[in-house]
C-alpha cells in the first residue's frame, strides 16, 4: 500500500493514475512524465523520467498499471521515481485495493439511514424517500457514490454518509424550532446532494462526467428529483416546490453556484449542516493524517491552518 511507502526503499504494486502529463525539461530537449498515483490508503506523485512511447497509448486508453520504483522525499513529500509500468489485464484488477471507502461501514450507514426514514410521518414525503432508496439503480448508487472528488467525503460512501450526517446535524438544529418542519428537513438533507449520483464516475477512480461538466450536481439533482415527485401519486404542488428549492439552494451563496439563497427556514438549516459537516470533515482527517502534531497543514479550502490539540 501507497501509506506504506517510506524514502529510500523500493515499491512494487498496482496503483490507479487519477492525472498524468508530459512535463518539458527546462535544460533539455524532451520531456518527461508526471504521474499520480493512488490506491485505497492514498496518494503519491510519481514522476517518469525515461519512457518508450508506447507509455503514452497506454496511459490515454487505460488507468490501472503495476508498477515499480524508488521512494524519495521532495519538498517534504513522498515521491516515486517510476522505473517500469505496464498495463494490468481486467482479471487481474480488485478495484477495493484501489479506491478509498468510508470508514463508516455499510450496516452501520443503512441502520443510520432507516432511523431517519422512520422519523418522518408525512406520507408523500416519507413515500418519495422510500421509492429513491429502494429504486434499483438510484438506490444502490447513492450508497456508492462519493460525495466529491477531492474536497470532502471523496471516496466510495462518500455521498451516504455525508447525507446522513447532514441530516442528523439539521434535525438536532431543527428540533429546536417549533416552527420547523421537520419531515421537510430530514427529506431535503437526504436528498440534498442526489445529483451527485451524475456528477461523478467512479468505477475506476472518482472522475467529474460530462453531464458533471455541462450541468453540475444542482442541476442534475433537480431534474432525477422532478422525475420520482413525478412517480408519487398526488404529491403536492406546494411540497414539491419546497423541496426543489432546498436542492436549488443548499449551497447557500451565489458565489459558491448556488442559483437561490436559502428562503425556507428548512432550507437554511440543510444549507449550514451541509457547510458543517464538509468543514468538520476537515478537521477529522488532519487530526487522522497529523496525529502528533499541533497545527494542520495549511488546507486550500478551509483557508487556514487547524489547530488539532
Amino acid at each position: 500500500m501507497l501509506k506504506d511507502c517510506k524514502a529510500g526503499e523500493r515499491f512494487e504494486g498496482t496503483v490507479l493514475v487519477n492525472e498524468w502529463k508530459e512535463v518539458p525539461f527546462r535544460q533539455k530537449p524532451g520531456a518527461y512524465l508526471s504521474i499520480t498515483c493512488q490506491d485505497r490508503s492514498g496518494m503519491i506523485q510519481g514522476k517518469m523520467w525515461n519512457f518508450d512511447p508506447q507509455v503514452l497509448g497506454w496511459l490515454n486508453d487505460q488507468d490501472i498499471f503495476r508498477v515499480k520504483g524508488v521512494v524519495s522525499e521532495y519538498r517534504g513529500a513522498l515521491d516515486l521515481t517510476i522505473e517500469t509500468i505496464r498495463m494490468m489485464p481486467k482479471e487481474e484488477v480488485d478495484l477495493s485495493d484501489l479506491l478509498p471507502s468510508s470508514s463508516v461501514t455499510a450496516q452501520e450507514l443503512e441502520n443510520r439511514l432507516k432511523s431517519l426514514v422512520d422519523k418522518i410521518k408525512q406520507p408523500k414525503l416519507k413515500a418519495l424517500l422510500e421509492q429513491f432508496l429502494s429504486h434499483p439503480v438510484w438506490g444502490e448508487a447513492y450508497r456508492q457514490a462519493p460525495a466529491a472528488m477531492k474536497i470532502h467525503q471523496a471516496y466510495l460512501r462518500g455521498l451516504w454518509e455525508h447525507s446522513v450526517r447532514v441530516a442528523e446535524i439539521a434535525v438536532g438544529i431543527a428540533g429546536n424550532y417549533p416552527n420547523m418542519d421537520c419531515d421537510l428537513v430530514l427529506t431535503g438533507a437526504l436528498l440534498h446532494d442526489i445529483g451527485k449520483i451524475g456528477e461523478y464516475s467512479y468505477t475506476r477512480g472518482i472522475k467529474v462526467t460530462t453531464e458533471g461538466r455541462l450541468l453540475g450536481h444542482i442541476i442534475l439533482g433537480i431534474e432525477l428529483l422532478s422525475e420520482e415527485i413525478a412517480k408519487v401519486p398526488d404529491f403536492p404542488r406546494e411540497l414539491r416546490s419546497k423541496l426543489l428549492h432546498i436542492l436549488t439552494s443548499h449551497h447557500g451563496k451565489y458565489e459558491w453556484q448556488s442559483p437561490k439563497r436559502p428562503k425556507l427556514m428548512e432550507a437554511l438549516v440543510i444549507h449550514y449542516a451541509d457547510v458543517m459537516d464538509a468543514e468538520l470533515f476537515h478537521f477529522e482527517q488532519a487530526k487522522e493524517n497529523h496525529p502528533e502534531d499541533e497545527w494542520s497543514p495549511y488546507i486550500p479550502s478551509m483557508e487556514r491552518c487547524l489547530y488539532l490539540k
